[in-house]
């Protein structure tokens, strides 16, 4: 029998980006959503080749977990648009999954931070240093590797971060990355906490961006993995006393509430902007056509969706030069930005992480959620609601694409189980 090292292939979910496939998923998925990745769509179990060390400074993970991203959703549902620019950086097909964490199986004869049997979160993003690229592009060197001058060049295809680079991507039982891409693990942090490394440190960097006062009131729009861990972060981290919500489903309204949220709304449209404005105690003012508005409100929001919708409501309900951090990923739409440019209002969007400063220390994102878990100042445990192995992949979309009777929250595939 072949030893793991020795195996030609090993199995990986695999996106195609072939017309055929598409259009297959996407007439099926129209009648039901499960039809977007059942057999002969777009995505599959595919046999590819086990990987490789690409130099002599990289290694090869086992994965133990890899955790299921909005993003990766929403090219299941095939909801990405033909003109979107980041498609310039990106390669087919696609071995999915961007949040993994594993075990260090193999080392190359450079790597000096990691060894064999480390246990390790893995930020996916490819930027200068695991391209092999030296001297690093001046943004690389600030720590800025999510705007990396270099996405389509050195030793890698064409791609931003595992899942998105062909033939890397974390829904495969073993992952090549280079080790600056790895992050040991304290002894005293399970797998379980660490697989919210990359979704924490989204939140964790639009915080920041965002930079609330203590005493401000913080609206985070919408409530699922992200906007959870974005109330987590503002109220444990920011001491944000006044942190209200706006979610879709009872059950995230009854963890928001439980992670120290005050109001957590349900409504949409202009019965949301009447109640929000309610809660603040602001005038509303009625245009001839479209939705009512405030000059006052609450003092600075985080949407984690982004639609022309939500940031439609978020311009009328923002306070005059208040601030507006976006990070959800959505089709352009219009909507009636006025507000935009009469409150002054400063909207900003917010891209992943890199090296972050937080009370006067710098360090990488995963850096800070590491030691935050170590000292216990976090627990998002309570998220995970489903495992899944990676066969049962079809199982694991169908619950994130039937929230409200799943009421799934964070959903992993788990690599340990057979």
């Amino acid at each position: 029998m072949k030893s793991n090292s020795q195996k030609s292939t090993i199995p990986a979910l695999q996106f195609q980006m072939k017309i055929g496939k598409l259009l297959i998923g996407f007439l099926r998925g129209k009648i039901n959503s499960s039809g977007y990745w059942k057999p002969g769509g777009p995505v599959s179990i595919t046999q590819v080749p086990y990987p490789s060390l690409i130099a002599d400074d990289w290694v090869i993970v086992k994965t133990v977990y890899c955790g299921i991203c909005g993003s990766d959703m929403t090219e299941l549902m095939l909801k990405g648009a033909r003109d979107n620019p980041i498609r310039s950086l990106i390669s087919f097909p696609q071995i999915m999954g961007h949040e993994p964490v594993g075990i260090i199986h193999k080392t190359g004869p450079k790597v000096t931070r990691i060894k064999v049997g480390d246990r390790v979160a893995i930020s996916p993003w490819f930027p200068c240093h695991p391209r092999g690229i030296s001297p690093e592009c001046p943004r690389c060197q600030q720590g800025d590797y999510t705007h990396c001058q270099n996405f389509l060049r050195g030793q890698l295809p064409a791609g931003m971060f595992l899942g998105v680079t062909k033939g890397f991507g974390g829904f495969s039982p073993y992952i090549p990355v280079h080790e600056s891409q790895c992050f040991e693990i304290p002894d005293i942090v399970s797998f379980d906490q660490a697989v919210f490394a990359d979704p924490f440190s989204v939140a964790f960097h639009a915080c920041n961006t965002l930079d609330p006062d203590s005493n401000s009131t913080i609206l985070v729009f919408g409530i699922g993995v992200i906007g959870l861990l974005t109330i987590i972060c503002l109220k444990t981290l920011y001491n944000i006393q006044n942190i209200i919500a706006v979610g879709r489903y009872p059950f995230q309204k009854e963890l928001a509430l439980q992670f120290s949220a005050k109001h957590v709304f349900m409504s949409q449209g202009e019965k949301l902007i009447e109640e929000v404005a309610a809660y603040m105690e602001a005038e509303l003012y009625k245009p001839e056509k479209g939705l009512i508005w405030s000059i006052d409100g609450v003092d600075g929001i985080i949407d984690t969706i982004a639609s022309a919708t939500t940031l439609e409501v978020c311009v009328r309900v923002l306070t005059a030069q208040g601030h507006l951090v976006f990070l959800g990923v959505n089709i352009p739409k219009r909507y009636e930005n006025t507000p935009h440019y009469f409150k002054e209002l400063e909207i900003i969007g917010s891209n992943a992480y890199g090296i972050e400063s937080y009370q006067g220390k710098r360090a990488h994102a995963f850096e800070f959620f590491l030691n935050f878990l170590t000292e216990r100042k976090i627990d998002m445990t309570p998220l995970i609601t489903h495992k899944f192995t990676l066969k049962d992949y079809q199982k694991a979309f169908n619950i994130l694409a039937n929230k409200s009777e799943s009421k799934a929250v964070k959903v992993i595939f788990d690599f340990t189980q057979k």
